[in-house]
């Protein structure tokens, strides 16, 4: 029964909302539920200061200006039809025989989707991905990779992930935040980015490679999947406080993902996304306006992986735990069936 993603700007519920919307690979599945994460009202705090140059005030912003659309070389999109059509029977293809620049390859994203979700829902925010140095050095990229998130694609807390939920499917923790003002779009700092969010979350990723073994994956072909966005579990949320203290929790927390007995599987800091996760928003802020896109109230954003890939076993638990922020942990799991 397909539900609206949209959150409002503020958001007075508890606890997460959940919606019975089956993921576009499986829809002949009984999948786990999907929802958006919603937080209490963050408590009032000082607005982030102007920064010079920055000319209308927080909460309006110009209209996006679309550039003029990258030529799309035919090759290329038939590449990306396959792939659409590969990641929607969740079989394993060879790489593009073509390799498009960065501008080809997100105007082949559209394509890809097109395949990939014949009846694609509504957009629910953006993925990020690349947004360590090791990892953009491991693709080839100067830059991290943008897809999107559609409803459906984002599950409950605890939930159940099919083995098979993907052609290649991998887990990573990461981290999400949602937007609570279009404001966020003349944000030019983390402390400006912090003062048009509403909450942070514990985010569980679980990517799709796609690909099969052994096959090249560059950052252009990441971009032209969709930055390998295939569903992921999001768990505690609190709110985004706007403050320097906050702001500089968020590059500091420790994180572990931890097996289903509370052994250690990887140990890393939120600090490993670009320094400081709210940078990632900084870029992806660019990235948009480069695109006349733009970030709108409720978008949910990941903001990339702070662990390495991890296999995806049957059988296995993952729990995610961050600490060193305030509020309090946060927390996320899923299983793998």
């Amino acid at each position: 029964m397909p539900i609206s993603f949209r959150l409002p700007a503020m958001v007075a519920a508890t606890s997460l909302v959940a919606a019975l919307i089956a993921l576009p690979a499986v829809a002949q599945q009984s999948g786990p539920r999907v929802l958006v994460p919603q937080a209490p009202v963050a408590p009032t705090a000082p607005a982030a200061p102007t920064q010079p140059g920055v000319s209308q005030p927080a909460g309006q912003q110009q209209p996006a200006t679309r550039p003029a659309p990258v030529a799309l070389p035919p090759k290329v999109a038939e590449e990306a039809e396959r792939l659409g059509r590969a990641w929607l029977a969740r079989i394993q293809p060879k790489a593009p025989e073509v390799k498009p620049d960065l501008g080809q390859a997100y105007a082949a994203q559209d394509r890809f989707l097109a395949a990939a979700m014949p009846s694609r829902p509504a957009q629910l925010g953006w993925k990020l991905t690349l947004t360590a140095r090791t990892t953009q050095e491991m693709f080839g990229a100067r830059a991290p990779v943008v897809g999107r998130i559609f409803a459906g694609q984002i599950l409950e807390n605890g939930a159940d992930v099919p083995r098979d939920v993907g052609a290649r499917p991998t887990v990573e923790v990461d981290l999400a935040v949602t937007v609570k003002d279009a404001g966020i779009m003349q944000a030019t700092n983390p402390l400006e980015v912090a003062a048009h969010l509403a909450t942070v979350s514990a985010y569980i990723d679980v990517p799709d490679l796609l690909l099969a073994s052994g096959e090249p994956l560059n950052a252009e072909t990441l971009a032209m999947i969709n930055a390998g966005m295939r569903t992921g579990v999001v768990g505690k949320a609190v709110p985004v406080q706007p403050t320097p203290e906050f702001v500089a929790a968020m590059a500091e927390m420790q994180v572990k993902a931890l097996d289903g007995h509370g052994g250690l599987i990887v140990e890393s800091r939120s600090s490993a996304i670009m320094g400081q996760p709210l940078n990632a928003l900084v870029w992806l802020i660019g990235h948009l306006k480069a695109r006349g896109e733009s970030l709108k109230p409720g978008d949910l954003i990941t903001l990339g992986a702070i662990s390495r890939p991890l296999p995806l076993k049957e059988g296995q638990v993952v729990r995610a735990v961050y600490t060193g922020l305030p509020g309090g942990p946060l927390e996320a799991q899923l299983s793998v069936k």
